[in-house]
């Protein structure tokens, strides 16, 4: 990934990071509050060695106390010298519980030892720090008693100076603890942010649309909270980028191949709820716009909704043209004084794959091509039932319409080997509810938008003045 992508990724999750860096402070802070202040007492212990007038002798005596420093350092932390103080004080803790409280160190090629206990009652640090610096020195000398009967010892351990009293505690400050929480937050933030990205396989991008589905990318519809109220988008508010949007399908469907364009084109998508008969409507408006005989058909015998968005009826339609019970001069509707016509789904049928794929389908959709330029057939989403590959191979080929952010790379793949598995060709994809703000925004796909002067001609003699007698928006 490059820089791009991490702030990229940032900038679509911050939600996570803001969230983390929240958890994080409050987390540091309950943590200062809940945890009492720790006082430090400090003293310095001398070691020395013992004997040697010469210079060589002294020379040896130094060397061996700078020796002794290191092993000193250690014992100073052991169980032994804690056992000895709580012995002194009459302590209750044990001694491996009060080990943990000390700390000794010692500077390079230094014969000093710093020695340090840390707990919460100042007055019982300087207390501790000082038994250890009374009980200290007795035992190197037990450690170091030569063999030979009143010989010294070699090295003796001294107090450069009892310890006082700390006026101020050592445990780290609000301020800084709140840093510390800020920047553990911030990380793990970040580290939940890229790791949400790695595993998100939500289709974001043209480009991941069409590496999943092998198929180019026709066109981008940007979301708007209104559709559901106003879903007509061409027809109700032909200046919007989103209109626009559409009006791109148009034109880029016709060009897919100029020698032979596609005349009947399936409309579906790997799931419900992606915008497929918003997109399939709006195409239609668009297409007849230019002069096209369009006819849409409602063959999504499941949950038909095209007519519920165009304001017709689907009392009769085309399940009573397949079952012989009505001619199709009698099931077709105009829309918007007969921009297009409308063929609705009819009575819901207990067998639609059955129904789709039947040869009476064929043939109707056979009669309509010497009738209509362009046929647009609403479809059920591929992935749940077996609808649209049903009725995919009388047709010139599919439109997959997939949904930003939701719909994901294995289930387009999914639809794509659900068309290939029928050999009918996936014609191309729509994008749709594309976020009008944030790193992925409508906009840096679509930066040039439409003016008065840009609509179509045509467009304007069969607009809304024309459209709203018939159509009920």
């Amino acid at each position: 990934m490059t820089l791009q992508d991490y702030l990229r990724v940032l900038r679509e999750r911050w939600v996570i990071v803001v969230v983390a860096v929240v958890l994080g402070l409050a987390g540091a802070g309950a943590a200062w509050f809940l945890r009492p202040a720790e006082y430090t007492a400090t003293l310095q212990l001398y070691v020395s060695a013992q004997g040697g007038d010469t210079p060589n002798a002294a020379y040896q005596g130094a060397q061996l106390s700078e020796q002794r420093v290191k092993s000193y350092t250690a014992l100073l932390t052991s169980a032994r010298v804690s056992g000895e103080v709580v012995s002194r004080l009459g302590l209750t803790e044990t001694p491996e519980a009060l080990a943990k409280q000390v700390a000794a160190t010692s500077k390079l090629d230094s014969v000093l030892i710093d020695l340090a206990v840390t707990d919460p009652s100042a007055q019982r640090a300087a207390q501790l720090v000082n038994a250890i610096g009374e009980v200290f020195p007795p035992l190197v000398a037990d450690i170091e008693r030569p063999a030979r009967p009143g010989a010294a010892a070699p090295v003796i351990v001294r107090v450069v100076e009892p310890a006082d009293v700390p006026t101020t505690p050592t445990s780290t400050g609000l301020p800084v603890t709140l840093a510390l929480g800020l920047l553990a937050g911030f990380a793990v933030g970040i580290g939940a942010a890229l790791a949400r990205n790695t595993l998100d396989t939500s289709i974001k991008s043209p480009e991941d649309l069409r590496e999943a589905s092998g198929a180019p990318n026709l066109g981008l519809v940007a979301f708007d909270a209104g559709v559901p109220k106003r879903p007509l988008t061409v027809h109700e508010d032909p200046q919007s980028p989103r209109a626009e949007a559409f009006r791109q399908l148009r034109t880029n469907l016709q060009f897919i191949d100029v020698d032979s364009p596609p005349q009947a084109i399936a409309v579906t998508s790997a799931l419900p709820g992606e915008g497929k008969t918003t997109t399939l409507c709006n195409l239609a408006i668009a297409l007849s716009s230019t002069g096209r005989r369009v006819l849409l058909i409602e063959a999504d015998l499941r949950r038909p909704k095209a007519t519920d968005y165009l304001g017709l009826e689907r009392s009769v339609g085309l399940t009573n043209v397949l079952a012989g019970k009505a001619r199709l001069g009698q099931a077709l509707q105009p829309w918007g004084g007969g921009a297009f016509d409308v063929l609705a789904s009819g009575p819901l049928p207990p067998n639609p794959s059955e129904l789709l794929a039947s040869l009476q389908m064929r043939e109707l959709l056979a009669a309509l091509r010497a009738e209509y330029d362009s046929i647009l057939i609403d479809t059920p989403p591929l992935l749940p039932v077996t609808d649209a590959a049903a009725i995919a191979p009388a047709t010139d080929g599919a439109l997959l319409v997939c949904r930003f952010g939701k719909t994901t790379t294995a289930q387009v793949a999914s639809a794509r080997e659900a068309m290939e598995a029928v050999s009918a060709p996936l014609l191309g994809t729509v994008l749709t509810m594309v976020p009008a703000g944030g790193p992925r925004a409508y906009a840096q796909y679509n930066a040039y938008y439409t003016t008065d002067q840009d609509i179509d001609p045509l467009s304007k003699s069969s607009g809304p003045a024309a459209w709203s007698s018939s159509s009920g928006q």
